[in-house]
């Protein structure tokens, strides 16, 4: 399962505790700019790396896998006691997404792009851009060597050799520079991003060519989750949650570059919404969410989404409305997961967990 304007994300978290930090140069002794890029370091093994921040966590078959500050990794096969394996960066890491069982990606700031291929127990750097010096923010492979990796102000790389080469990705969708926060496969195969400013993005050939879509909301979308097959759900600041009845039928801006978001208004009216292929859900939390699941409990399933300050709210995803739900915590939540009985979050102080809406 897989979300501020003008900021790089995680967004989910790192937006939020405003952690984000654009590489710097470093100064020589004399007082000269360096020419060259700092080169990566690995992380270091911290006793309470579980107390830190994370930002994102993914289920690897039986076992969690969380990513984090400082390229701090973290495992897990109960979600309660958690040990931290080495990275080959200790760039601030973003996201982390399995295409099964064994084979990974995690990815951050520096351009960092990092494999694993054993459930999270050693990793190999594929990726690291220092001179470029931002983040990329979320990751999508059909296989283990095929995927894309996508990130600020509109950067997208394609391998097809499980990273050992990458190709950048050229389109005028992604010359309007918004920062690309996060990416999701839909169960009938359409590809969709989310990202600042009300940038949403589809391709309905696997990556091959992209369309911007005409949002209904102007401000940044955190996450994307897949609701039946053609179906999403769009979340991001100030509470706002939206669904995309089809993502094909969407309407699309045959203009990418003449997009403004300073001129461009959201849109309120429930008619216009559904014109535009758009339904809005009633939400009485105006905090930003940067985080969410989808659980079946039949219909359509249930819908959790965490975000600023603790934040949790749950509903129907056909029903197109949440409620809060109690949270354990007043910290900033970046991810969640169900777990039986209970929810697993990602925070800004380790793993929190709460009760399971019912």
């Amino acid at each position: 399962m897989k979300h501020a304007t003008g900021m790089a994300r995680h967004v989910r978290l790192a937006l939020a505790c405003g952690l984000l930090g654009w590489a710097a140069l470093g100064q020589a002794q004399d007082g000269r700019w360096e020419d060259q890029p700092r080169q990566p370091e690995a992380s270091e093994i911290k006793p309470l790396a579980d107390k830190a921040i994370v930002n994102d966590l993914k289920r690897a078959g039986d076992r969690l896998v969380a990513v984090g500050e400082r390229g701090h990794i973290l495992l897990s096969d109960d979600g309660d006691k958690w040990r931290q394996v080495q990275a080959p960066v200790r760039a601030m890491l973003t996201r982390v997404t399995f295409v099964d069982d064994r084979n990974g990606w995690a990815v951050g700031h520096d351009g960092s792009v990092l494999r694993t291929t054993d459930a999270g127990e050693s990793w190999e750097l594929r990726h690291w851009d220092a001179a470029w010096g931002r983040p990329f923010y979320d990751a999508i492979f059909t296989t283990p060597e095929r995927g894309l990796v996508i990130g600020s102000n509109g950067r997208m790389l394609r391998t097809e050799d499980g990273g050992q080469s990458w190709e950048e990705v050229s389109n005028e969708v992604f010359d309007t520079g918004f920062h690309l926060y996060e990416i999701e496969r839909l169960d009938g195969g359409a590809l969709m991003i989310a990202g600042e400013r009300g940038f949403l993005a589809r391709s309905l050939d696997d990556g091959e060519s992209w369309q911007m879509i005409e949002p209904p909301y102007i401000g940044s979308y955190f996450g994307v989750i897949p609701v039946g097959p053609h179906s999403a759900v769009l979340y991001g600041l100030q509470g706002k949650v939206f669904r995309a009845i089809d993502v094909r039928e969407l309407t699309i801006l045959d203009d990418p570059m003449a997009y403004d978001p300073f001129i461009n208004e959201s849109v309120t009216d429930p008619q216009m919404l559904a014109a535009m292929g758009w339904q809005a859900f009633e939400n009485p939390v105006v905090e930003s969410l940067f985080g969410g699941s989808l659980y079946e409990d039949g219909g359509a399933g249930t819908l959790v989404l965490v975000g600023v300050d603790g934040t949790i709210v749950s509903g129907s995803a056909d029903q197109a409305q949440l409620a809060p739900v109690q949270s354990p915590t007043d910290q900033p939540l970046s991810d969640v997961i169900v777990q039986a009985e209970r929810l697993l979050m990602s925070s800004r102080t380790g793993m929190q967990t709460a009760g399971k809406p019912q």
